[in-house]
C-alpha cells in the first residue's frame, strides 16, 4: 500500500499544486455548474442473492448461466457475477504505515469475507426486556465460528461501537460485559398517559398535551434510528461478500414509506416523515446491498388480541401486540433479510442470520429502463434448477443523482462528521504527520471511486472536504471544509491511474483540548462518501499508531 500512495515523484508535485488554489482555509462556494463535453455515466445495480435447497444447505455451484434477474418484469443481461464463501479466508495485507489511518476495510489484514454486524438497540428496547437480549447474544457469541466476523455495536441517545469486526468470541463477550443495559427515557416518554382526574375538560387537554409531548419522542427516536442505521450502512458498503445488520430491538419505527414500497410509488417528502434522511436510506441500502435482519428483543409476546376464549388466534397475526411487526417485515423484504419475532430463541435467530452468508451470490446488471425518477422497482431472481429457494432484496428506488445545492452537500457532510464508524465508499487513506502544534496531512483517495469526466483535455472532478477538531465529550472544536475542484492533465492522470489515487496535502493546526481529528471526502458528481478517524493521541512524539 505504501507504494501505491506515497511514492513521490514530480508528477505528484503538479497534482498538488492544481489543487491548492481551491483549498483554503474558509469555506469555499459551490463550484460553478458547468457542462462537461464528455460525460458518461452507468449504473450499476448489485443484488446479493442467497440460494438453498429445501433442506437450507446453500446451492454451492451455480453459474451465471443458472441465474435470470428481472427488473420490473423485463429480463437484464448479468455484467457482475460473483461467489462469495464465508469460509474462503482473504489474503492478509500489509500492515500500514505509522501515522496512517484507512477507511479501506478490504486491504486490511482483518478484512472479512462476510461480515456481520450485531446492533443492540437500547433506545428503541425497554430497559426490562434487554437484558434477556444479550444474554441470548452472550450465547451466541459463546458458540461463534471460526468463519464467523462479527461486530457489536449500540444504539442509546446515539450510536456506539462495543467491538469492531473480530474473528475472537472472548474479546467481543469481555466488551459486551462493559455495555450495560440502558434506559431510554424517549421510548417511555414515547407513549401518552391518559390522564384520569375526572374533570373531563381537563383530561381532554392533558390528553392532547401528552399526545403531542409522546409524537415528538417518537419523531426524534425515529430521525436518531434512521441516522444510525445510515451510518452502519455507510460503514459498510465497501466491504464485498454477504453484509448482514442484524438489529435487535423491542419496538422497531415505522420509518420506511410503506405504501410507496408496495404500490411502486416514489418517495413523497410528507410532512414529519422524515423525506430526506429516508432517501438518504434508501440511497445507501441500494449502493451498500446490505441485508436487514430485525430481531424481536421481546422474545414471545403474547398478542394483545388473545384471550382464552380465542385461542386460536394465529401468533404470526401481524398487528398481534406487534404494531411495528409490520415494519419488521417491510424492512426485511426490502433488503433481502428475514425478520424473528415471537421466539424465545433470539440465539437461533442470530445463528441463523450469520449462516445466510456461508454462500451468497453477486449478480450485478446496468438496467435498461432509463428511468431514473424515485420510482420503486420490483427485482426478481429466478434461478433454472429445480428444487432451490432463492432469496434477496425486493427491489430498490430508482433514485436520481444527489441534489448539488449546497444545504444538501453540507447536511450530508455534518450527518458524517458525528458518526462514530467511517463512510466506506470512497476510498480513503490519510498519513498524519506530526509538525509542532500542526499536523501535515496527505489524502489518498482511491481513483477508482471518482466520477471524473473528460473536459478541454482534463479530466475533472469536483471534491468537498471537511476537517474537523472534536474534544473528548465529542464537542466541535474547529471544523474546515473545502471544495476541491480537480483538473488532471493527461500527464497526472496517468500517474495517478499508475498510483490508484489522488492525492491532496494539507497543513492543519491542531486546537488546544481537541482529542480526535476527522477528515471528511464526498464526491460532488456521485455522492460516494469516504471519511477517517484520526485519534490525536496515536500521534504523539515516540508513540506508534
Amino acid at each position: 500500500m505504501q507504494s501505491n500512495f506515497w511514492g513521490r515523484s514530480p508528477a505528484w508535485l503538479c497534482l498538488a499544486s492544481l489543487v491548492a488554489s481551491s483549498f483554503a482555509e474558509t469555506p469555499s462556494p459551490s463550484p460553478p455548474q458547468a457542462e462537461p463535453t464528455l460525460r458518461v455515466t452507468t449504473r450499476l445495480v448489485e443484488v446479493s442473492v442467497i440460494v438453498q435447497d429445501r433442506a437450507g444447505e446453500p446451492a454451492t455451484d451455480l453459474t451465471r448461466d443458472d441465474f435470470v434477474v428481472l427488473d420490473a418484469g423485463r429480463e437484464q443481461s448479468i455484467s457482475v457475477f460473483a461467489k462469495e464463501s464465508a469460509a474462503a479466508p482473504r489474503a492478509p495485507s500489509s500492515p500500514l504505515p505509522p501515522h496512517t489511518f484507512s477507511n479501506r476495510l478490504e486491504q486490511t489484514a482483518a478484512a472479512p469475507t462476510s461480515a456481520t454486524v450485531i446492533l443492540l438497540d437500547g433506545l428503541n428496547t425497554r430497559f426490562a426486556d434487554q437484558p434477556y437480549a444479550r444474554q441470548q447474544i452472550v450465547e451466541f457469541l459463546e458458540q461463534l465460528q471460526p468463519q464467523d466476523c462479527v461486530a457489536l455495536y449500540a444504539l442509546g441517545q446515539g450510536l456506539r461501537v462495543v467491538h469492531d469486526f473480530t474473528r475472537e468470541p472472548r474479546s467481543l463477550l469481555a466488551a459486551l460485559a462493559r455495555e450495560g443495559a440502558r434506559l431510554s427515557p424517549a421510548l417511555l416518554e414515547s407513549e401518552a398517559e391518559e390522564p384520569g382526574t375526572g374533570w373531563g375538560e381537563f383530561d381532554a387537554w392533558m390528553g392532547e398535551v401528552n399526545r403531542n409531548v409522546a409524537e415528538r419522542y417518537r419523531a426524534d427516536r425515529a430521525l436518531r434510528t434512521i441516522r444510525s442505521l445510515l451510518a452502519i450502512v455507510n460503514h459498510l458498503e465497501r466491504l464485498p461478500g454477504r453484509k448482514n445488520l442484524i438489529w435487535v430491538a423491542g419496538n422497531f419505527p415505522a420509518w420506511f414509506n410503506r405504501p410507496a414500497l408496495a404500490t411502486g410509488e416514489k418517495l413523497k417528502p410528507e410532512p414529519g416523515n422524515f423525506s430526506v434522511e429516508i432517501e438518504r436510506a434508501a440511497r445507501a441500502l441500494n449502493n451498500a446491498n446490505v441485508a436487514i435482519y430485525p430481531v424481536d428483543a421481546r422474545g414471545l409476546v403474547a398478542p394483545a388480541e388473545f384471550s382464552p376464549e380465542r385461542a386460536s388466534i394465529s401468533r404470526e397475526l401481524p398487528g398481534a401486540s406487534h404494531g411495528d411487526v409490520g415494519s419488521m417485515l417491510e424492512l426485511a423484504e426490502r433488503t433481502g433479510g428475514r425478520a424473528f419475532y415471537h421466539r424465545n430463541d433470539i440465539r437461533r435467530a442470530l445463528r441463523r442470520a450469520v449462516d445466510d452468508a456461508r454462500v451468497t451470490y453477486v449478480l450485478g446488471y446496468y438496467p435498461s429502463h432509463g428511468k431514473w425518477n424515485g420510482e420503486f422497482r420490483a427485482l426478481q431472481v429466478r434461478v433454472k434448477r429445480p428444487g432451490l429457494q432463492v432469496r434477496h432484496r425486493r427491489g430498490y428506488f430508482a433514485l436520481p443523482d444527489e441534489p448539488g445545492d449546497e444545504a444538501h452537500r453540507r447536511a450530508v457532510l455534518d450527518a458524517a462528521m458525528w458518526s462514530p464508524i467511517d463512510a466506506s465508499r470512497l476510498g480513503l487513506t490519510v498519513r498524519a504527520l506530526p509538525a509542532g502544534n500542526a499536523l501535515e496531512l496527505e489524502l489518498a483517495i482511491d481513483l477508482r471511486d471518482l466520477a471524473l469526466r473528460q473536459q478541454d483535455g482534463k479530466w475533472m472532478g469536483t471534491l468537498d472536504l471537511m476537517l474537523v477538531q472534536l474534544s473528548a465529550d465529542a464537542r466541535n472544536l474547529k471544523g474546515v471544509s473545502h471544495v476541491v475542484n480537480l483538473q488532471l492533465n493527461p500527464e497526472t492522470y496517468r500517474v495517478a491511474r499508475e498510483r490508484q489515487a489522488v492525492v491532496l496535502t494539507e497543513r492543519l493546526g491542531i486546537v488546544s483540548g481537541a482529542t480526535l481529528l476527522r477528515v471528511l471526502a464526498r464526491d460532488a458528481s456521485s455522492g460516494a462518501l469516504g471519511s477517517v478517524s484520526i485519534p490525536l493521541a496515536r500521534l504523539s512524539p515516540g508513540r506508534q499508531p
